[in-house]
């Protein structure tokens, strides 16, 4: 009796505090008063008998509302729309799952998959709930509206909340879920005797979805995700240190192995059809948040260096078209760690500040955020050309949200770093595009070096194709002339 007087008290407590916040959050669900009332008495109820902690009440009880509206998918019948204010009634044609995301993605800043995971809803369910709200009849027009997340804040505050004494005595009152007939024990039982069967009689059939793609990342906690960097994995394959392992790869692939077991500097090497047969070899890296992948293509050749165990799973990834890939489409971290400036800095092998011979001015191209899609150009001056001189184009692109990007300079593919230090890229690779699909949108920069002392003419053109992109984007370009022998350090070189 102590423990349930004990815990009656603090749902007093927190009643008496948090009722007016209950029913504001159970009425975005709901959009009327009476169903809001009763949604917070059934999850105060529910957390009554299982004695929920209540130091994290308040965010329990909103998800539980939440899981318990998403349940609903039909248009609410209770509100009366003439009696709101005409921004309100949007809102009010929504079923309890719709405004359940909304108010989750909107208030609560969650994305697809984290609105999947609290919801325990499926993420195409998420997603195609998304698709179906009609964000064209709200403020804003967008789920990370500042305007729209105060419409839903405004929308809560309709709700008209009981005093916390007759709320806490309709919370005692509820009745306790109806108990199950005596059948349904003897049915669990029945299935608990054939799932020990069957997992007798399937022994053999596990050990072949543990070597698939879901059952690995299942057993061994996604360290192969299922999905990175434009990539789905595919296959598993069991790789014995020493000669090379033969497997095919199909279409535009990738190979990769988990780094987190294997020694410091050791790793995994390559060949494919994809790349006429040349090893490239992928050193695991502590820093590695993601498989390092290396793209491959028909028939691979993979050999792994590391004996200390008798086999090492490999993991094959499938390059997956834009279209068909769960691209982030909010929630955008970007970093904004880089400058051209500091790109174009070179320094001798004693460290020291090598001072071009002749340094260019910065083109600055910019994408609009009405129309940022499309292909750019603009026209970049060169410096005068001089003898025994080489010329070094540097550039840096910060875009703002996912989207594929490719340069060309005078039509030509420059050196690209495509923002990961994961994806181990070649030229040989048939996908030229740099791709962003991850919420964390980093800057891309690239280089290119042309030694020769007769390049004649004094600007090239700069080309920038941008495909899917949500938002502005921002590319820096610049070329500076150098010494041949770049070891070499000017007289006026800084330290």
């Amino acid at each position: 009796m102590r423990v349930r007087d004990h815990q009656d008290g603090q749902l007093e407590e927190f009643i008496a505090a948090r009722t007016q916040d209950l029913h504001h959050d159970a009425y975005q669900f709901t959009a009327a008063q009476q169903p809001a009332e009763e949604l917070v008495i059934a999850v105060l109820a529910a957390m009554r008998r299982e004695q929920i902690d209540m130091a994290q009440a308040g965010s329990t009880a909103r998800l539980r509302m939440a899981r318990a509206s998403v349940r609903d998918n039909t248009p609410t019948q209770d509100s009366d729309p003439s009696q709101l204010a005409a921004r309100f009634r949007p809102l009010t044609r929504l079923s309890p799952r719709q405004r359940a995301v909304l108010a989750l993605q909107v208030v609560d800043n969650y994305d697809e998959r984290e609105t999947s995971r609290v919801l325990r809803m499926t993420t195409r369910a998420v997603t195609d709930t998304i698709r179906s709200i009609p964000y064209d009849e709200l403020p804003g027009a967008s789920p990370h509206s500042g305007e729209l997340r105060s419409l839903l804040e405004d929308f809560g505050d309709l709700a008209t909340a009981p005093s916390a004494s007759t709320t806490l005595a309709d919370v005692r009152a509820a009745p306790p879920p109806p108990r199950r007939p005596w059948w349904t024990y003897v049915a669990a039982l029945l299935v608990i005797a054939l799932t020990v069967g069957t997992l007798v009689i399937s022994q053999s059939r596990y050990e072949e979805w543990a070597h698939s793609p879901k059952g690995l990342n299942h057993i061994h906690g996604t360290h192969f995700p299922a999905y990175t960097e434009g990539y789905k994995l595919v296959a598993i394959h069991d790789v014995k240190p020493g000669p090379p392992a033969e497997f095919s790869v199909d279409g535009s692939g990738a190979v990769t192995m988990n780094c987190a077991d294997l020694r410091p500097g050791l790793g995994i090497s390559s060949s494919s059809e994809l790349n006429s047969g040349t090893y490239f070899n992928a050193a695991c890296s502590a820093k590695a948040q993601q498989p390092q992948l290396i793209p491959a293509g028909g028939q691979t050749s993979v050999s792994i260096n590391d004996s200390s165990r008798p086999s090492w799973p490999v993991a094959v990834y499938r390059k997956v078209s834009w279209e068909d890939y769960p691209v982030a489409t909010g929630h955008f971290v970007v970093a904004r760690d880089k400058t051209v400036d500091a790109l174009r800095r070179q320094t001798g092998r004693n460290g020291q500040r090598i001072t071009p011979l002749a340094a260019g001015t910065v083109l600055t191209m910019r994408g609009p955020a009405g129309s940022p899609n499309g292909t750019f150009r603009g026209q970049l001056e060169l410096p005068a050309s001089a003898g025994a001189t080489e010329l070094d184009i540097t550039g840096l692109l910060s875009p703002t949200t996912t989207g594929r990007f490719r340069v060309r300079l005078n039509g030509q593919a420059p050196w690209m770093n495509c923002a990961s230090s994961n994806v181990t890229r070649m030229t040989l690779h048939p996908d030229d595009w740099c791709g962003l699909y991850d919420r964390h949108i980093p800057q891309v920069d690239f280089s290119t070096v042309d030694a020769s002392s007769t390049l004649r003419t004094r600007r090239i053109t700069v080309e920038l194709s941008v495909q899917h992109a949500r938002g502005p984007w921002t590319l820096q370009v610049v070329a500076d002339r150098y010494k041949t022998d770049a070891s070499a350090v000017d007289d006026g070189a800084n330290g």
